[in-house]
This record gives structure tokens, C-alpha cells and sequence, in this order.
């Protein structure tokens, strides 16, 4: 397993763990469309959809760095890839007929660091 995958996982398995202890219900991890249904608008992975205290349902973009020598892990959510996630939230619902949310939103969180030592930001809304 490349090094970014294994820091990636590690981080989704992070906040996974910090949302679930603040409230949150997991429901998806690591979400992709079924074979047939990508196309350039509907491509890639939700990494978390959780349901949020409030009772909100939440697509959670997470991006882990072990440093920030390359930028900050905000950096890497760029238009493109918040237009992208909310094609895969709309898919995402569409495919769930029984889940009745008729609004979602879109969050975006940053882990840096290792097991070790790590700082946790969530930003809710992003798109």
C-alpha cells in the first residue's frame, strides 16, 4: 500500500472515531457509484457520510498530511473536487430513495500529523 494511501485511511479512521464521539452516526464510508453510473461529473469517493447531531445528513471530505511541507490539506479541495462530492451526495441520496433529506451539506476536515500527535479542523459547509 502506497504511504498517502495508508496516511489517508489512518486519517478517515481518525475522524471517524472524533465525529462518533461528538454525536455523529457514520452511515458510509468510503462511498463510490456503482459500475456504470460514473461519468466526469460523477466520479471518485464520498470518504464519510455521517448523520450529525442535529440530525443533519453530512458528506465529509477528509484530507490527512503528515506534514503541511506541501500545503495545508484544505489546499487539495478545490472547486472541481467540492462540485464533484456534491454530484456524489445528490447520486448518493438518489440511490438511498428510503432517506428522506431533503437538505444535506457538504464538510470538509484536515488531520496533520501522526498517531502520535495530530490537529483536527472541520469546516461545515463548505459547498
Amino acid at each position: 500500500m502506497p504511504r498517502a494511501h495508508g496516511v489517508g485511511r489512518w486519517g478517515e479512521e481518525v475522524v471517524s472515531h472524533i465525529l462518533e464521539a461528538n454525536g455523529y452516526r457514520i452511515v458510509d464510508r468510503n462511498w463510490r457509484p456503482p459500475a456504470g453510473l460514473e461519468h466526469e461529473q460523477i466520479r471518485g469517493e464520498i470518504d464519510i457520510v455521517a448523520i450529525d447531531p442535529d440530525d443533519e445528513l453530512v458528506f465529509i471530505e477528509v484530507k490527512t498530511r503528515s506534514t503541511e511541507d506541501f500545503g495545508h490539506p484544505f489546499a487539495a479541495i478545490d472547486r472541481d473536487k467540492t462540485r464533484r462530492t456534491r454530484s456524489l451526495a445528490i447520486l448518493w441520496c438518489r440511490l438511498r430513495e428510503s432517506l428522506d433529506f431533503a437538505r444535506f451539506r457538504i464538510d470538509a476536515i484536515a488531520v496533520t500529523g501522526t498517531c502520535e500527535t495530530f490537529t483536527f479542523e472541520h469546516l461545515k459547509g463548505v459547498a
